[in-house]
């Protein structure tokens, strides 16, 4: 008797990839497929975006009093402890990115980094943890922070098992040409990228299978906004060139021994969630035309105008509302009534409307007077103002202003 014994086999082609247990990004893509051919056996388009998950950094370019770059890890918010949380996160320098093994076998794999951020630290389960630095506070104190170089040691995860990396966002390491003066926040990207090699030896040439997750820091800095309260009998309507000019206060004509002092306000509004600290400085006269309302040459006296606030700390951001039919937003010239619903605020909100600052004209001069003057921030984008009058000696000018009650 001739007896046959078939034997059927049946073997699974496993791409190697680790998950990460956070929702994709539907703007981030992972590096395609080694090979096509391979993915296509079980009818997966090959062709099909993978998308990846995104963590998110957050750097205040001012050290924020709650949350110094000193923290090591976790993140810091800029409101007060039972207070108002307006400002959010002000800080968050260090994250954890977990992956897990839900392939039917082990993965062997390696870890790196591409961008302004480092690897400190890398934990399994049963394992000493891999610190990749020693002290990271000591390399940013000397001012030597160099691109870590991308790991050669290889990890195995086996079937259901995590490993965990401590991921930090080095500023020093940006380069110097990507930190503009003019903006108040900056975006910076990069990748968590995990190598599969498909053979044991260290070759360079070998196949890897390649995986990211991505990365995105944003720094801010305070920026103050400077607007006018606007006065109909002195001010006029800006041109769409003038707009993004310093703010143009307007006193009109002043009698030099008046008894009334013709006031005006400012309001400083910051425009991030970084605390500001300013300082009023004035600027000395330079060349170009002047947006006064009278022509001539005027004089640049800074004595003529008196500010009841010169110096301070403005946190941030401030608040503004939406101008309705346009997408500008713009503060409130007059607190709410009692009569509109609002919620109970916090103790603290106050610290959050924008800074009124009054500006008296006293001229000791007659003729035209133009100064201008810099709300200087402190490691932030300052606010400049240009103050005009006419100073006068016509008894016409010397009348008491009518303010409506």
């Amino acid at each position: 008797v001739i007896s046959t014994l078939v034997v059927h086999c049946v073997g699974d082609v496993v791409i190697p990839r680790l998950t990460v247990d956070k929702k994709d990004e539907p703007s981030a893509e992972d590096y395609p497929y080694l090979d096509a051919s391979e993915v296509e056996l079980d009818g997966t388009d090959a062709s099909a975006p993978r998308r990846v998950p995104m963590f998110k950094f957050t750097h205040s370019a001012v050290p924020h009093p709650a949350a110094a770059r000193a923290q090591a890890a976790g993140a810091a918010l800029g409101g007060d402890q039972a207070g108002a949380q307006i400002p959010g996160i002000v800080s968050c320098m260090t994250r954890n990115v977990t992956f897990t093994n839900r392939n039917p076998c082990c993965v062997h794999c390696r870890f790196g980094v591409k961008g302004p951020f480092r690897i400190l630290e890398i934990t399994q389960v049963g394992r000493h943890p891999v610190k990749l630095l020693e002290d990271p506070k000591r390399t940013r104190k000397k001012g030597g922070a160099v691109e870590q170089q991308p790991p050669r040691q290889l990890y195995t995860i086996d079937k259901y098992e995590t490993v965990s990396l401590q991921v930090e966002f080095v500023p020093e390491l940006v380069p110097p040409g990507l930190w503009t003066e003019d903006q108040v926040e900056h975006v910076f990207k990069g990748n968590v990228v995990v190598e599969y090699p498909r053979e044991k030896q260290d070759s360079p040439d070998a196949p890897t299978d390649l995986q990211r997750v991505r990365l995105m820091a944003v720094s801010r800095r305070p920026g103050l906004r400077a607007i006018v309260v606007p006065r109909p009998e002195l001010d006029r309507p800006l041109a769409p060139e003038e707009e993004a000019l310093p703010a143009v206060v307007e006193f009109g004509r002043v009698h030099v021994e008046s008894t009334l002092t013709r006031s005006r306000v400012v309001m400083l509004l910051n425009v991030t969630n970084v605390q500001a600290k300013w300082q009023l400085l004035h600027v000395g006269k330079k060349g170009g035309t002047s947006r006064c309302s009278e022509e001539g040459e005027p004089l640049d006296d800074r004595n003529a105008f008196h500010f009841d606030v010169t110096e301070g700390e403005l946190p941030g951001p401030s608040k503004d509302v939406l101008v309705p039919g346009s997408g500008v937003r713009m503060p409130r010239w007059f607190p709410l009534t009692p009569a509109l619903p609002h919620a109970l605020p916090a103790a603290d909100e106050h610290r959050f409307d924008p800074l009124r600052v009054t500006v008296a004209f006293r001229p000791k001069k007659a003729g035209p007077h133009r100064s201008r003057f810099r709300m200087e921030v402190q490691g932030g984008i300052s606010a400049d103002i240009v103050l005009c009058g006419i100073g006068s000696f016509d008894e016409a000018d010397d009348g008491v202003d009518f303010v409506e009650s």
